[in-house]
């Protein structure tokens, strides 16, 4: 079996939950990597200690699994690897590619505050002497990189050729006072070491590659290729965040969306076909992805479209899985009804549903007796006792139908809205108030037909007694 030619990762770092952004950026990796039959790895960038949580590397690997990315073995974790980072550490040192830096951080933010934004190079030409002495003397230092002369041009997938001139590089740092190496220092080791072919992240990488690339080529390392994603905006054109209500990805889980739905609007921030198609299932994503089609503007994250796009998978969905699913999220739904009737609800809610928790919303007062009556449906349907005395008359009506069915439900109702001269809406906008508490929802014949006579006379009665309010 040949070697895969096309190798990426994941790169998360657990300081919270993973969110729309991050998860964008694991289906685009996943996706590339299935459609080139290659490979799929997690990193778990874990060196920030204090923010770094097990919790939120649970949640994160969770999450990728609901939502169907499977990943090659094993997970590399960066704390686990500060022997590696340790070496190459050395190795630059030996070659004389980065250098140590005393100065401290006040030392650095009187520079900052006199305009100075890069580093001003001070300990970059420090003795060997004058080093010894200040190592001797236990002075902390940091490991800065020598910034050559010249040029970083790179072709980046997305946003085409990128060149940075080095005078806007300064000799950035690779590892802290403390020990711990930087994100562009680790980042670079570790993409080597799993012999990661392409980058694939999000566009505020995008200051960090020219830095990656001069560590590469001061480590004698082959260069990946780059792809950098346009950011996820919010309705307001600014950069995705929880004030936008985006919360984690296991939000919309515990909503009722399937995986396949968040994945498809995901799929669309910043990709398409080129053409007007917007419902995909995964095998149709994987065959069709191609980070030639990614777009360079940021894409706006939109609620009601992620709505409208579970609506089309629910329409298309079989039964069977929506009444499964629908129980593992809870169990007790449709507890003691044949499945006959809960395949019937779930068929009449198809149409309007958006979620598995719509299905479970829509569906109580198929189960249960209206708790309450919706106030503003009330304003419209049940004003006065001028309806109670419709109502009564109807159900008059509506005990002398020995075949209950459909057909006989509308006939009826049709025939008392001509002998007293109202229009269908006097009379089906009260009766869905009393059946449903509410004026939303599927036909009311539909309705009257599934409850059975009995439940229907029963609700009648029951809001003569409560109506109006």
């Amino acid at each position: 079996m040949s070697e895969s030619l096309v190798k990426v990762r994941f790169a998360p770092s657990p300081t919270g939950e993973l969110h729309l952004g991050g998860a964008r950026t694991a289906l685009f990796n996943w996706l590339f990597a299935k459609h080139n039959k290659g490979d799929f790895f997690i990193r778990i960038e874990d060196t920030d200690t204090l923010r770094s949580k097990e919790k939120y590397t649970k949640q994160i690997l969770d999450s990728l699994s609901w939502l169907g990315f499977d990943w090659n073995d094993p997970i590399i974790y960066q704390s686990e690897r500060n022997s590696q980072y340790k070496f190459y550490i050395k190795k630059l040192l030996d070659s004389n590619q980065v250098y140590r830096c005393f100065c401290s951080k006040s030392d650095l933010e009187v520079s900052r505050n006199a305009g100075d934004y890069k580093y001003s190079g001070k300990c970059r030409s420090l003795s060997e002497e004058i080093v010894k002495q200040k190592l001797n003397q236990g002075i902390s230092f940091t490991y800065r990189i020598y910034i050559p002369d010249g040029k970083t041009n790179y072709n980046d997938l997305v946003y085409g050729e990128i060149t940075v001139d080095h005078n806007e590089i300064d000799d950035f740092i690779i590892v802290r006072s403390d020990g711990s190496p930087t994100y562009n220092f680790t980042v670079v080791i570790d993409d080597h070491d799993m012999s990661i072919t392409h980058v694939i992240r999000g566009e505020d990488h995008i200051a960090n590659t020219p830095k990656q690339i001069i560590l590469y080529k001061s480590l004698g390392f082959d260069i990946p290729t780059f792809a950098h994603l346009p950011l996820i905006l919010g309705p307001d054109k600014k950069r995705l965040s929880k004030r936008h209500g985006a919360p984690g990805i296991q939000h919309y889980r515990d909503q009722g969306y399937f995986p396949i739905v968040l994945i498809n609007h995901l799929a669309l921030l910043g990709w398409n076909m080129g053409n007007d198609e917007e419902i995909f299932n995964i095998n149709k994503l994987i065959e069709n992805f191609d980070l030639s089609d990614i777009h360079k503007k940021g894409a706006i994250w939109d609620k009601k479209k992620l709505q409208w796009i579970s609506s089309q998978h629910l329409k298309n969905m079989p039964t069977d899985q929506i009444i499964d699913s629908i129980r593992s999220i809870n169990e007790g739904w449709g507890k003691g009804h044949e499945i006959s009737y809960l395949i019937t609800i779930v068929e009449m809610l198809k149409i309007r549903a958006k979620s598995l928790n719509d299905f479970i919303l829509q569906s109580a007062s198929f189960f249960n007796d209206p708790s309450k009556y919706d106030k503003v449906g009330l304003s419209k349907c049940w004003k006065d006792d001028s309806t109670n005395i419709i109502i009564k008359s109807l159900l008059a009506q509506l005990n002398t139908i020995d075949d209950w069915r459909k057909e006989e439900i509308d006939s009826t109702l049709k025939s008392f809205a001509d002998q007293n001269k109202l229009g269908m809406g006097k009379i089906t906008m009260p009766i869905r108030m009393a059946i449903l508490g509410s004026l939303s929802g599927p036909s009311v014949i539909e309705i009257l037909a599934l409850i059975g006579k009995e439940v229907t006379i029963h609700r009648l009665n029951k809001a003569l007694e409560k109506l109006p309010i």
